[in-house]
């Protein structure tokens, strides 16, 4: 969620025509506009991780006291249930932390930003807070960062800042296929270039590799090499075909066991034969 705020003293001189229209670049420059998570986001997430925090707290307990006891029996499901139920619960924290602390703030003279200070494209624990003067802005750069195997892409676009000293500030990745409305990087970075008076220059397509960019370790020379959009489309279809076979997969399914039910439903009960008595004992 954007929300613009007219900010900046009137400039001295005579007063325009009131039939004098701005410029969409100074009208910009004279807004405040500022990018943070709606309260309604807050909210939800602050609500699902509240009322899934005490099943989550009392998986521990019930592993060590089935453990402790001996109890065996269906203590690996648990286990699979706490892993998995902690991998969810971190999704969802590493998501709360996200709509609370991420904020973008464009003001007249300097951009203000708080986004999380880890690498990669899901957002970190950990954040920091940059205030960076237009003018230390050498470049903006965006580009597309190819994520997975061959039948499974995921497709990334980063945007990051460039100041004059050589440091590099990452902005954010959107997916163009789900842009996410409240932090549209890519829209925040050409706003950003239209007040340092830059355009944003685009690097193109890579492939990167989830483990090494989550570890921070720096792209070797076949893992960042451009990606033709001849074989960027060639992936594109491997993935359309893939989510198209496991759709025909699970209604495949879903239709055998109807049958199997309607079967079982309709077929006539199956009649016992009488058990055999046992002969009589002879009366003494």
């Amino acid at each position: 969620m954007a929300e613009a705020i007219a900010g900046g003293e009137p400039l001295a001189g005579p007063t325009p025509p009131q039939s004098a229209a701005p410029t969409p670049v100074a009208v910009e420059k004279n807004v405040r506009r500022v990018y943070r998570a709606g309260g309604g986001r807050r909210a939800a997430f602050s609500a699902v991780f509240l009322l899934l925090l005490p099943f989550f707290a009392s998986l521990g307990p019930m592993l060590w006291a089935r453990v402790s006891q001996g109890h065996w029996l269906g203590t690996p499901g648990l286990v699979v249930l706490a892993i998995g139920f902690t991998a969810i619960m971190g999704l969802i924290l590493v998501e709360l932390l996200h709509s609370i602390r991420s904020r973008v703030e464009l003001g007249e003279k300097a951009v203000r930003l708080t986004l999380p200070s880890g690498r990669g494209p899901t957002p970190k624990l950990m954040y920091r807070t940059h205030e960076v003067p237009y003018a230390d802005i050498e470049a903006i750069e965006t580009r597309r960062e190819l994520y997975g195997g061959a039948l499974a892409p995921v497709l990334l676009k980063g945007s990051r800042l460039m100041l004059k000293d050589g440091t590099a500030i990452p902005l954010g990745y959107v997916s163009d296929a789900n842009v996410d409305p409240a932090f549209p990087f890519n829209e925040i970075a050409e706003r950003i270039a239209a007040r340092a008076g830059l355009n944003v220059t685009d690097r193109g397509t890579v492939r990167r590799s989830v483990p090494r960019k989550m570890l921070g370790i720096k792209a070797s020379e076949d893992d960042g090499a451009p990606i033709e959009q001849a074989m960027l489309d060639e992936l594109n279809r491997r993935h359309y075909r893939l989510v198209l076979g496991i759709i025909g997969g699970l209604v495949a399914l879903i239709a055998v066991g109807i049958v199997m039910d309607v079967v079982s439903e309709t077929a006539p009960p199956t009649v016992a034969a009488p058990a055999a008595s046992a002969p009589a004992k002879p009366a003494r």
